[in-house]
């Protein structure tokens, strides 16, 4: 397949440009941080680090590939009381007190904290993938409502507005430990590459080949192209066909987030104010303590 072998070149030119001799991978277990590490490794020695929660899936994951894989895992574990201390040196860094960014923000911050102990400077990670490849949700339930050119309208804005959205809180977290986070799927080469691609290469109906999500009655494979350099880059296909998890869910960290503002009585508080967001309060009001 000619466009898969465009993909793997310019994909192995893009993370080749941005390894060190060391080099961390943010690696949330998913085939996004899967291919960036599986790839880094054929030119750095690569240490990825899983943040999670104990039983989250990211976790168990890194577990189930650790022995086959080409790198070192480094296991970031939290508590619940190390994610509450956590959270104030999120918000210093990243001044949103909403319950995404903190969720989001942990695993990175964690994760490159982690890194910079180890005497690392520079982390990668696969942020990116879901804009370039189509591995959001709200992507699929466009598709069956407006029709492919309102996907592809809806992810070239995605594409557009991924740093002032995302990408932006990632990199702080980790400049805030001293490590500079650099994502090759942003490589200019290669993203326009991607972004010229047919839909279908990304949003695949009915692939017999991959894991599908079903959608009113209707299945389709996610970020299709991606997993398919992913199985041919050496990606175990267990990683590779794993129902997507975002990093706060597939961490645990959201969870977790709920269940300290609920343990600091922030349920009952906000109900009584007639708020309905009471994460968000909770967070709301560490931000202004500190």
């Amino acid at each position: 397949m000619e466009w898969l072998e465009g993909l793997e070149r310019l994909f192995k030119d893009a993370v080749r440009d941005v390894c060190e001799e060391r080099t961390g991978v943010i690696f949330s277990s998913g085939v996004d941080s899967a291919l960036v590490a599986y790839t880094a490794s054929e030119y750095s020695d690569v240490t990825a680090y899983t943040v999670g929660l104990e039983g989250s899936k990211d976790l168990e994951y890194a577990r189930r590939v650790e022995e086959k894989a080409p790198f070192r895992i480094e296991y970031v574990e939290l508590s619940v009381e190390c994610v509450e201390s956590l959270i104030p040196e999120i918000l210093r860094v990243w001044s949103r007190p909403n319950p995404l960014d903190v969720g989001v923000g942990i695993p990175f911050y964690a994760a490159s904290r982690a890194a910079s102990e180890d005497g690392l400077k520079l982390m990668l990670c696969g942020q990116g993938g879901d804009e370039l490849f189509g591995g959001y949700w709200r992507y699929l339930e466009s598709m069956v409502s407006e029709g492919k050119e309102a996907v592809i309208a809806w992810m070239d804005r995605d594409c557009e507005s991924a740093d002032s959205d995302n990408l932006d809180r990632d990199r702080s977290m980790c400049r805030a430990n001293g490590v500079e986070l650099r994502m090759p799927f942003l490589n200019e080469d290669f993203s326009g590459y991607v972004r010229k691609m047919a839909l279908d290469l990304k949003i695949r109906e009915d692939a017999e080949d991959m894991v599908c999500d079903e959608i009113d009655g209707r299945k389709f494979a996610r970020k299709y192209a991606l997993k398919k350099l992913g199985l041919k880059t050496g990606v175990p296909d267990y990683i590779v066909n794993r129902l997507k998890k975002a990093a706060q869910y597939g961490s645990g960290t959201q969870k977790t987030l709920d269940k300290i503002a609920r343990r600091n009585g922030y349920k009952q508080k906000a109900a009584g104010e007639g708020r309905k967001d009471y994460l968000q309060m909770y967070l709301e009001d560490v931000f202004k303590s500190i």
